[in-house]
């Protein structure tokens, strides 16, 4: 009787312990920080593509998540500051948004693992995007891949285009887009203007050098910047009247005149989906760094009427959405 009481107290005794442990871990609240060098409606942008599938996935925000962002406003000096507040935070994982945001959760976060979402290959940063070395692994939205497309696409609604101004920001790392681009205007006997800027306080006068330097288009690089600013990129264009290709459908959304890139909806699931494996236990150095398998091209057929452009049926016809 006595070794039968024993054993009972045992089972109980483990039964709460398990159902203790359970609860604990069901109780875990995991901590994400955000960073991006771009302005509050885009980190909003971001935040709203990254909760949903996390929710999916589940993770609800009060109860088993905790999502803290930070934004710097295209201010790349506030990004290291930004990074840090973050990493005191006691992350479990970051999320940079665009090179300039992974280079400083880099800096100050570090053995925090991060997941980043930025453009063109990352292995100057992660190493072999296969297995990417170090605390980092992420989404990388290939852009420079895809110049030459663009400016076939802007070729087709414009067959007198011969210039093409470029506008970057100089600070950012468009290597890979430039040596790109360049190929593509050779092959299209297009000569191609560099716009770069440092801040958004030169758009009105970029803008208006590249009408005094008689430009046909505009090609506007994709990064974290030109995000942080695509209403007013988009309405500028218009007001100069350049028609314009974007990176992302979100400029067209806001009156660009073309976007064609990779889905931001779809690699910010994607980059959910690394957060998740990473806050089971993951390492990012065993997480290959994806690559876009989904392409987006818009047409904001508003913008082309006010700019007086006809949209040949060819190029509607291969469209992903027409904005009317």
């Amino acid at each position: 009787m006595k070794r039968l009481a024993n054993v009972l107290v045992f089972a109980i005794a483990f039964a709460l312990c398990t159902s203790s442990s359970d609860a604990q871990q069901s109780a875990k609240v995991s901590r994400v920080g955000v960073l991006a060098l771009g302005s509050a409606e885009d980190m909003q942008n971001r935040l709203a593509l990254l909760r949903e599938p996390l929710r999916y996935l589940g993770y609800e925000e009060g109860k088993n998540l905790v999502i803290e962002s930070r934004f710097a406003n295209s201010d790349y000096e506030r990004l290291p500051v930004l990074a840090g507040e973050l990493a005191r935070l006691k992350l479990d994982v970051f999320v940079a948004a665009g090179e300039p945001a992974l280079l400083a959760a880099k800096e100050k976060g570090e053995n925090i693992p991060i997941v980043v979402v930025s453009c063109d290959p990352l292995e100057k940063l992660l190493g072999s995007l296969a297995r990417p070395g170090g605390n980092a692994t992420g989404f990388t939205c290939v852009s420079s891949d895809l110049v030459g497309k663009r400016f076939s696409l802007l070729r087709s609604l414009l067959p007198g285009m011969r210039r093409v101004a470029m506008l970057y920001n100089k600070r950012d790392n468009h290597e890979l887009e430039f040596r790109d681009a360049e190929a593509a205007a050779q092959s299209l006997s297009i000569a191609l203007l560099r716009f770069p800027v440092v801040s958004a306080a030169d758009f009105e006068s970029t803008f208006k050098m590249m009408n005094e330097e008689k430009s046909d288009a505009l090609y506007i690089f994709a990064s974290g910047f030109a995000q942080g600013h695509w209403t007013r990129l988009a309405q500028l264009a218009l007001d100069h009247r350049l028609p314009a290709i974007y990176a992302f459908r979100e400029f067209a959304n806001r009156g660009g005149l073309l976007s064609y890139g990779a889905s931001n909806s779809d690699a910010y699931r994607r980059a959910a989906a690394l957060v998740d494996k990473i806050l089971k236990g993951l390492r990012p150095s065993d997480l290959p760094v994806e690559q876009p398998t989904r392409f987006e091209f818009v047409i904001n057929a508003r913008t082309a009427k006010a700019l007086g452009l006809e949209v040949p049926p060819t190029l509607l016809a291969l469209a992903d959405e027409v904005i009317e």
